[in-house]
């Protein structure tokens, strides 16, 4: 029987047969269908992850996930071995069991002090002896003491600086009757020199 010899393959057809150079859309990595490594105990092994691209943003830590006690209560004895666990969590399932802290009292409305009527240097002692006293019987924390005793120094402040500037206007306002009071000769010559300081 005579063999038969195909006829080469067209060049057009040359891009359909394997090359031994490296194409552009070969993978370097290793085969993503390939089973993950894992090991004796069934976990992933270390340098195989089962998400390569880690934890998606916006899932929380499973580790520091706070457990729901309302939707699946634990008993004391579980409640107890998890805190044993993970002591963080302390904070977050308290504040779910206990009920919500109430609203603070001014410790100055506890005490009586209206800070609004706060007026001379008396009425300013007359606070702060009262402050202390109320701490020395615990009527208040020291720490609300302090909260008081900022308050009433701002209080003093501003007391202060409203009382220079009422002065300083009582003192314009004396400035200007006198030189109401002047002759003509002597307005237009303090006139002018107050048109020198300013620069007007």
């Amino acid at each position: 029987m005579p063999e038969i010899i195909a006829d080469p393959p067209l060049p057009s057809c040359y891009h359909l047969f394997p090359r031994p150079e490296i194409q552009e859309s070969q993978q370097l990595g290793p085969d993503p269908s390939l089973p993950r490594g894992r090991d004796a105990r069934g976990r992933f092994a270390t340098g195989s992850s089962g998400n390569p691209r880690g934890r998606p943003r916006g899932i929380a830590n499973p580790r520091r996930r706070v457990p729901d006690l309302v939707a699946r209560p634990l008993s004391a004895q579980r409640l107890s071995d998890l805190l044993d666990r993970k002591p963080h969590l302390l904070r977050p399932l308290a504040a779910q069991l206990l009920p919500p802290p109430l609203a603070s009292i001014d410790p100055a409305v506890r005490l009586g002090i209206d800070l609004s009527s706060l007026r001379t240097a008396e009425d300013f002692r007359w606070v702060l002896s009262s402050v202390l006293a109320a701490i020395a019987r615990g009527e208040i924390a020291p720490a609300e003491g302090v909260r008081i005793a900022r308050r009433v120094r701002a209080r003093r402040r501003a007391v202060q600086c409203l009382a220079r500037l009422s002065e300083r206007r009582a003192g314009h306002e004396r400035m200007a009757a006198g030189c109401a009071a002047a002759p003509p000769a002597l307005r237009i010559a303090s006139r002018s020199l107050r048109v020198r300081a300013t620069g007007d």
